[in-house]
């Protein structure tokens, strides 16, 4: 998003400062000092883009950057000249880099060229994210032949029935009101091109006070406090702008449950019915909880204790870590309760307001959402209208279900498989319950109307599980036959297997061979490990706000692009590779490993689903000791190559058989 940022400097001899050095860092040219024949020069990774641009009366030699600045040093003879003012401003992310060229060229030109200075301008990409441009100017005006002119000009005059000599400025270059007229001026040009290129942002020179906003405007934090934070150091300009970017976070969600409440209380026909008790239950465990209570809120605050939960379950039993799992199960228990509440209540509304809504085939959510969409629209749905509330929030469900399976695939396959036996389960006591015996039709009018539908609804939900579950295995041999067409074997891989081969090929990015179960890949070195574990720890510290955890993931993903953070196969992978390399990793950075990553908890859960499957043969350790030191990850592979093919040449065997003895029927035929 676009902002705005515009600051002044004035680049003086009295803070002992150099117009030569100062060109050079921001042009990134070798310049030398004529003066003491220093040559001053600064690498930089993205070169520049730099102009020089000049009223028309200026001298030639003003276009040759080292000439330009070394004539300014010359003409300021004084120990606390002022030698040039220097203004940075920020480039719209949205423009291209043409635009956002064109835009700096013709700003200079209209506010400072035209007014009678030289502009030394120079546009920086070091961070995409970051575009802005410098402008080095002259103070010291030049005359109509292109000779230097005079800063001031000394007058006398009678004070007081005193003769004294003043100082005027020849220009109005270094007033205040200059400053905000180009202040101005930016914002405009910036606005004028942001429109003419289609984009509706818009940026303002006026400050969050002078808008009328209760938020506290960021500060330009700038290269060295990136550095800074790049390096594991402090920054103070970075501190406050997340401090203040904290602070506004929660101004502007004040400021929409504000606006949200002027609404309802301006129209209000819908209201919610809960009782006396129930208000003052939620109003209590809104408190202790700290949030908003509402159905989404609570599932959010529930995923982030059920990671967390986790995340201690592994850790070595201490005072500190039984006050946590008590204050999850405190938190959960409460959760609970404000959610039966909100249920309740939405089944006595929708009792109240759609009678002929049936409340049992509809899920908790979907209930939910349609007293949710009554309130805020404010009038009663029509039955076209909740079937439509009912897709788009199975859309939601659909679009976070897609994100959450492409990125935690094993879990996927156990919470499905889960979810079968916990379906069958649920059917075969109803069925029991009542009596009913299939074989013998009569026994179904033992059961009720509901309870028969509960059964049906059971049966369809467990086959579009399965459905699910067969998508995921044609996904999964999509990616095999392109990565082995020529492999007929792996046909016969169960889908656990099918996602190891899927996993590997994911983190190493090329096919696992033959080759590598007796030499295994490595794909980040012990530095690169190390870094990451510690990025991760810090992450997954419970001490640090959602904002600061957010920002040390931007930056592990700046510096590590194909770390997938949201990959949970890639980040098994991750910790299997470190648990191969533990002696070299050490001990601290080990613990630090397994305090931070919840992988162990899914390891363990695989490693009982595996158990009781005969993918790999007979029951043995080796799934055990992948899951405790990464060694055997790579003979698990192979092992299910083994496993696979056997099942292939008994399927290939049994064919030939019985086309032999088809043929065999066909003779005596």
């Amino acid at each position: 998003m676009a902002i705005y940022h515009f600051s002044n400097q004035i680049i003086s001899r009295k803070k002992q400062q150099n117009t030569i050095a100062a060109a050079a860092y921001r042009s990134g040219e070798r310049l030398v000092d004529e003066r003491t024949n220093e040559s001053k020069f600064y690498k930089r990774q993205v070169e520049p883009i730099t102009h020089i641009l000049a009223p028309s009366h200026a001298p030639k030699w003003v276009f040759d950057r080292q000439q330009l600045w070394n004539e300014v040093e010359k003409v300021e003879r004084q120990w606390n000249a002022q030698l040039a003012r220097e203004i940075n401003v920020a480039l719209p992310k949205e423009l291209s880099h043409e635009e956002q060229e064109q835009l700096a060229i013709e700003f200079c030109n209209e506010v400072f060229v035209k007014d009678g200075m030289v502009a030394d301008l120079a546009i920086h990409r070091d961070d995409e994210e970051n575009p802005h441009f410098h402008i080095m100017l002259t103070i010291r005006p030049f005359n109509e032949e292109g000779t230097w002119g005079n800063k001031q000009v000394k007058i006398k005059e009678i004070m007081n029935g005193k003769q004294q000599i003043k100082a005027i400025h020849t220009t109005d270059w270094n007033t205040k009101e200059k400053l905000v007229y180009w202040r101005e001026q930016w914002a405009t040009y910036a606005n004028q091109f942001l429109e003419k290129n289609g984009f509706p942002e818009r940026i303002t020179h006026l400050s969050n006070k002078d808008q009328g906003l209760e938020t506290l405007p960021t500060i330009h934090e700038g290269v060295v406090a990136r550095q800074l934070q790049n390096e594991g150091k402090e920054s103070e300009r970075i501190r406050i702008n997340m401090e203040r970017k904290e602070y506004n976070k929660i101004i502007i969600e004040l400021s929409e449950v504000k606006k949200e409440k002027q609404i309802k209380e301006r129209t209000e026909m819908f209201v919610r019915r809960f009782t006396p008790l129930e208000k003052k239950q939620l109003r209590e465990s809104a408190k202790s909880l700290r949030l908003f209570v509402n159905f989404e809120n609570i599932n959010t605050r529930r995923n982030q204790l059920d990671k967390w939960h986790a995340r201690l379950e592994f850790s070595q039993d201490s005072v500190d870590t039984f006050k946590k799992m008590n204050r999850i199960e405190r938190e959960t228990d409460m959760l609970d309760h404000a959610e039966n509440i909100l249920e309740n209540e939405a089944n006595r509304f929708l009792e109240k307001y759609y009678p002929n809504f049936n409340i049992e085939d509809h899920s908790k959510e979907q209930r939910i959402e349609v007293v949710e969409t009554t309130v805020t629209q404010n009038k009663r749905l029509s039955s076209h209208e909740i079937e439509k509330v009912i897709i788009d929030l199975e859309k939601k469900q659909i679009e976070k279900d897609l994100f959450v399976l492409l990125n935690n695939r094993p879990q996927f396959v156990l919470s499905i498989q889960k979810e079968i036996q916990r379906a069958e389960k649920q059917f075969e006591n109803l069925r029991l319950k009542n009596g009913v015996n299939f074989a013998d039709g009569s026994t179904i009018q033992n059961a009720s109307e509901k309870e028969l539908r509960k059964m049906q609804f059971l049966l369809k939900q467990k086959e579009n599980l399965n459905k699910s579950l067969g998508l995921l295995g044609m996904l999964y041999d999509h990616q095999l036959q392109a990565m082995y067409p020529n492999w007929d074997g792996r046909i016969y891989l169960s889908i656990e297997q099918k996602e190891f081969f899927v996993m590997a090929e994911e983190y190493y990015g090329k096919n696992i061979t033959p080759e590598d179960f007796s030499n295994p890949p490595r794909k980040y070195s012990k530095d690169e490990q190390m870094e990451i574990i510690f990025s991760f720890h810090q992450i997954s510290n419970g001490n640090i706000d959602t904002y600061k955890r957010h920002q040390s993931i931007e930056l592990l993903n700046k510096k590590y692009p194909d770390f997938q953070t949201d990959n949970q196969s890639y980040k098994h992978m991750f910790y299997n590779e470190c648990m191969r390399y533990s002696d070299e990793i050490g001990q601290e950075r080990m613990n630090q490993l397994k305090s931070a990553f919840d992988v162990q908890s899914v390891f363990k859960e695989e490693d009982s689903q595996l158990e009781r499957s005969t993918t790999f043969g007979p029951k043995s350790n080796q799934n055990s000791n992948f899951l405790s030191d990464g060694t055997d990850f790579f003979s698990i592979l192979e092992s299910a190559i083994r496993e696979a093919d056997r099942k292939w040449r008994e399927a290939e065997l049994e064919q030939k058989n019985k086309n032999k003895r088809h043929r065999q029927k066909g003779m005596e035929r």
